[in-house]
């Protein structure tokens, strides 16, 4: 019967593997998307856009492996019982508890890599990835600017250099938006200085002309300098509802905060999910094979969706604490349960119950 076994894990376990390279590949070329566009504006080194794509992917696992394995053993049982393999299996003493018994250690070992990665690969990820964000804020970084091309930041301010010399930038204009009106200085000669305290200074020199321009676009002279400098304080660290992401587990539990909690919930969830799911899958395999197998792949990407669906709203809801720590989130994988377990008692009442 180890034949079996490791024929049915490798037929219905296939299939998980290649959607989960799959959705991989798709969330990849969609973080690697939009680092890519904020790399060509503000000319971020590719290495570090390559690292941001990595991170978050890596954070977006703990959602992809339980989709895979759902989508994937759904796909797999369809093609064995669509070739009546499962029925000669039940035939000779087989049956649906071999199926389970077949996937069941893959399944416990695939709850366990998402514990490790939501438990402790997440707050790791979240923490560089922050310190990333730090390093690529849309702040005034003379180095990243390439002369004879616009740089735009922050959606407030706009420079535009001729050229770069000894760290600095020549001919230089910065266009600043304010809510009343816009700023704009004009030298001959840009430099910056790093502070402590996360504060910059940047000094303009050599006919340095300042002008205010009002939003109906007139435009005042407000000075003629031949030195004039700015102090600037850096981008803001994350703020604590953000950092909770990145605090240890260890440190999350026994907090009594709503967004704390909500962090916790999650990572204690996620492994949770891979197993719910897994017997989701399992249990629509029952589905009628006339409807075919795209019935059942949309059925399980149905199910997929409104699970994570329900279970973002139940974090939601516990972040803003209108939902009790207990049961929190695990409503959404103790109402699945429910589901099955109903499901599974109409099944086994109804005459010609299948195998």
């Amino acid at each position: 019967m180890l034949i079996i076994e490791r024929y049915l894990a490798r037929e219905i376990l296939r299939p998980a593997v290649g959607v989960f390279v799959f959705l991989v590949v798709v969330v990849l070329v969609f973080y690697a998307s939009q680092l890519l566009g904020r790399a060509a504006v503000e000319g971020l080194p590719m290495e570090v856009v390559l690292n941001m794509a990595a991170l978050r992917l890596g954070i977006f696992l703990d959602v992809l492996i339980p989709i895979a394995l759902l989508l994937g053993i759904v796909t797999g049982l369809g093609r064995l019982q669509s070739a009546h393999e499962i029925v000669a299996l039940a035939a000779v003493g087989g049956g649906r508890r071999r199926v389970v018994i077949a996937v069941g250690f893959w399944v416990l070992l695939l709850a366990a890599v998402v514990a490790a990665l939501s438990m402790v690969f997440r707050p790791w990820a979240y923490s560089t990835v922050y310190a990333l964000e730090r390093e690529m804020a849309a702040e005034l970084n003379l180095e990243r600017i390439e002369p004879g091309r616009f740089q735009v930041g922050d959606q407030t301010w706009l420079l535009y250099a001729e050229g770069r010399s000894g760290g600095g930038l020549d001919d230089v204009m910065v266009h600043q938006r304010m809510p009343d009106f816009d700023g704009l200085l004009r030298a001959q000669r840009l430099e910056q200085e790093e502070l402590d305290d996360g504060m910059h200074r940047l000094v303009f020199s050599g006919e340095v002309h300042s002008y205010r321009i009002e939003h109906d676009g007139s435009r005042d002279l407000i000075g003629h300098f031949d030195h004039f400098e700015i102090l600037f304080l850096g981008r803001s660290p994350p703020e604590r509802k953000q950092l909770r992401r990145a605090m240890a587990t260890d440190a999350l539990v026994g907090t009594n905060e709503p967004i704390e909690l909500a962090e916790l919930h999650w990572r204690l969830v996620s492994p949770i999910s891979v197993l719910v799911l897994a017997l989701a899958a399992i249990a629509m395999s029952r589905i009628n094979p006339r409807l075919g197998q795209s019935a059942r792949v949309l059925g399980a990407s149905v199910v997929g969706t409104l699970y994570f669906s329900v279970l973002g709203v139940l974090i939601n809801w516990l972040e803003q604490g209108s939902l009790t720590p207990w049961p929190g989130v695990y409503l959404a994988p103790l109402g699945l349960l429910l589901v099955l377990a109903i499901r599974y008692w109409l099944v086994q009442r109804g005459p010609g119950a299948p195998l």
